[in-house]
């Protein structure tokens, strides 16, 4: 059963109802006609070759209020970028599309002067996907809304773009920037770094800092790291953004920096995800799935820098101390709380490979308070605005937009 609960700052809006998703989407073609939507898509070129990416465009291929599809691409070669466009042209049937390599000889070069402009260069990574395709709607004079997700759910359904976009074109909603939120399980709980790495190292900071306003908006969202959100263009483009993990926890935070509330909501996708999920033994935490283990240092150290940023050196590295002092017996309380939600519901659940992911984590904490000493608080390819970046070097902009491969 869904629940009507509303957080003070974040506006919930909640699965209630199955709702007509053919009326909606009829409603949203009137609204698109003044107010366009783009989706875009981050992707590795491995997810070609898996089975949720070619279901994804097939549904997207079917919904009328997506004028454009933007695919930021990296992970791929000469070869497999063309075996990519036989994928799309087939799955999307005709829809307008645009391929932005991101590890191709022009962007690589856009990305090299950016470099040489003081910028931050080339990064693989998501959140340098997501910054492209934003920065490439800008330089096009695009004024709509942007919607994105994963590319990696495997039950994907075309309802999930609707109700991410309908609170940013609705007329009677002034909303313009939309966080998606699910749950992530099925015989057992996922979505660990969210649950016991963000939910407890939040409260760990509020334990440390007091109440501070943009703490108090991130714990207001339910699935803070979730990849899936919609904004309006004018939003976007004033935001700055790190190439890697970070990202979904940087646009809450420049969400809270350019947006009053009352503009910002977070939207029950109303179905249980199921992502490519990554399993191992509780003694290979970090072993078998070091990339597990680089996202969640990552997107802590993206959470400790919007925290602490404006902070001197020295006393960031006290409270960063702090922090990770608080952070162990905040984090052992969650790791009850969710095998109380196990037990009750009677899911799988592995006790020794929680308490291990929760070790791991704060061994990455502790390489960070490290990392400190040497070369203060960053976030590796924390980028400036689209805006900012494009208005700085001359004909940046039409170099992005001559990149771009039609579909």
């Amino acid at each position: 059963m869904a629940d009507f609960y509303q957080h003070a700052r974040v506006p919930t809006l909640h699965h209630l109802a199955h709702a007509d998703s053919s009326a909606r989407e009829t409603e949203m073609l009137d609204w698109a006609r003044d107010k366009p939507v783009a989706l875009l898509l981050p992707a590795l070129y491995a997810e070609c070759e898996r089975p949720a990416l070619p279901r994804i465009l097939e549904e997207v291929s079917q919904a009328g209020h997506i004028s454009e599809v933007i695919l930021s691409m990296n992970g791929m070669d000469a070869a497999e970028l063309e075996r990519a466009l036989v994928l799309i042209r087939k799955n999307l049937r005709g829809k307008t599309a645009h391929i932005l390599w991101n590890d191709g000889p022009q962007l690589s070069q856009v990305y090299q002067r950016m470099d040489q402009a003081g910028l931050a260069g080339p990064h693989a990574g998501k959140g340098s996907n997501i910054w492209m395709g934003i920065a490439y709607l800008h330089a096009r004079n695009f004024g709509g809304v942007i919607v994105s997700h994963d590319t990696d759910i495997l039950n994907y359904s075309r309802d999930l773009l609707w109700r991410l976009c309908y609170p940013l074109l609705h007329p009677r909603m002034n909303y313009r920037f939309a966080k998606g939120y699910y749950s992530r399980v099925s015989d057992r709980l996922y979505g660990r770094v969210t649950r016991l790495l963000i939910f407890p190292l939040i409260q760990a900071c509020r334990d440390v800092l007091g109440s501070k306003p943009m703490l108090e908006h991130l714990d207001g969202f339910r699935y803070p790291l979730s990849g899936e959100f919609a904004a309006d263009m004018q939003a976007l483009e004033c935001f700055c953004l790190p190439g890697g993990w970070g990202l979904e926890i940087a646009l809450l935070c420049e969400a809270f920096r350019h947006l009053p509330g009352e503009q910002q909501c977070q939207v029950d996708l109303g179905f249980h995800f199921e992502h490519r999920h990554r399993s191992l033994a509780h003694d290979q935490i970090g072993v078998n799935e070091p990339g597990l283990i680089t996202a969640a240092a990552d997107v802590a150290r993206c959470l400790v820098y919007q925290v602490l940023r404006e902070a001197e050196p020295r006393s960031a590295e006290s409270l960063m101390r702090l922090i990770i002092e608080r952070y162990r017996p905040r984090a052992n309380e969650w790791l009850q709380r969710y095998e109380h939600v196990a037990l009750l519901n009677d899911l799988r659940h592995d006790a020794e490979e929680e308490s291990a992911a929760v070790t791991a984590f704060g061994q990455a904490l502790d390489r960070l308070l490290h990392s400190l000493g040497k070369d203060t608080l960053h976030v590796p390819a924390m980028r400036d605005t689209p805006a900012r970046t494009l208005a700085k070097i001359p004909g940046l902009a039409a170099e992005i937009v001559a990149s771009a491969i039609v579909v």
